[in-house]
């Protein structure tokens, strides 16, 4: 808009000048042309200011885009940051909503406690003790299907030893940089034996993908759902093997001791 005006304007502006070099005129034979110009300038403004107002809002109203946080079930979807994600949200005008299908809505029943303040910790018993622990772990607990979910960042561990943390994270050891998260994708198989509403130490038994260094191997864990004046506690203690994950360093035991708690308010 402002770009055509001023181009309007500038002939209108070399006209004028133009026109004033003149000798042996009067002041109006000099500028009728100018006055003229300076009109059809007005017009031309008028209708460029016209057309910006009236079609480019609308234009651009046939596909606003709407930005929205994702929930912390979402992050668990795709990733385990703390930090505040969008994602851009396209809202269908009328004459294009009868052309899409309409996407089917799947509902999972129960209840789903969420937490991004999980912890996992991991210990190595060896000639030097190794323990790192990552408080900044999203998790999710379906009440109903058992279905549970852990996500966290290979970086979130933290140690004692700042040398050794940052060895813990370079491509001969964890490589963070290519495999930068760690996940449990399973189910609580049974769930049922759980009674959400009355206080108690419940046994369960999970099942499901563990993902570390990049390898997913399926695994059972033993855990523990504790249930105290309306809150909920997940706790488990289990083992794995370094090598079944492809981590190969000889600076940490064959069998790690991995530690996951998970409380719900």
């Amino acid at each position: 808009m402002f770009v055509i005006a001023a181009i309007i304007w500038g002939f209108v502006l070399i006209l004028v000048i133009r026109n004033s070099r003149k000798i042996d005129s009067s002041f109006f034979a000099k500028h009728r042309s100018s006055l003229v110009a300076a009109i059809i300038a007005l017009v031309l403004t008028a209708t460029d200011i016209w057309v910006f107002v009236e079609y480019i809002p609308t234009h651009f109203k046939k596909h606003p885009v709407t930005e929205v946080l994702l929930s912390p079930a979402e992050l668990l979807a795709d990733s385990s940051q703390n930090d505040t994600i969008h994602k851009p949200i396209v809202t269908i005008g009328k004459k294009d909503s009868a052309k899409q299908e309409k996407a089917p809505v799947i509902e999972e029943k129960g209840k789903t406690y969420l937490n991004n303040k999980a912890s996992i910790r991991f210990f190595s018993h060896a000639s030097e003790d190794i323990e790192a622990t990552n408080h900044a772990v999203a998790c999710s607990l379906n009440d109903k299907t058992g279905h549970l979910k852990f996500t966290g960042l290979i970086r979130g561990f933290q140690f004692e030893n700042e040398m050794m943390q940052e060895h813990f994270n370079d491509k001969d050891y964890m490589n963070s940089e290519v495999y930068p998260k760690t996940s449990f994708n399973g189910d609580i198989q049974n769930i049922q034996a759980v009674n959400f509403m009355k206080d108690g130490d419940y046994p369960v038994t999970a099942s499901g993908a563990l993902t570390i260094h990049g390898v997913t191997k399926n695994i059972t864990a033993n855990g523990t759902v504790k249930i105290a004046g309306g809150k909920l506690t997940l706790k488990s203690i289990f083992n794995i093997k370094r090598a079944d994950f492809g981590i190969n360093t000889d600076e940490i035991a064959e069998q790690l001791e991995i530690t996951v708690i998970a409380g719900f308010n």
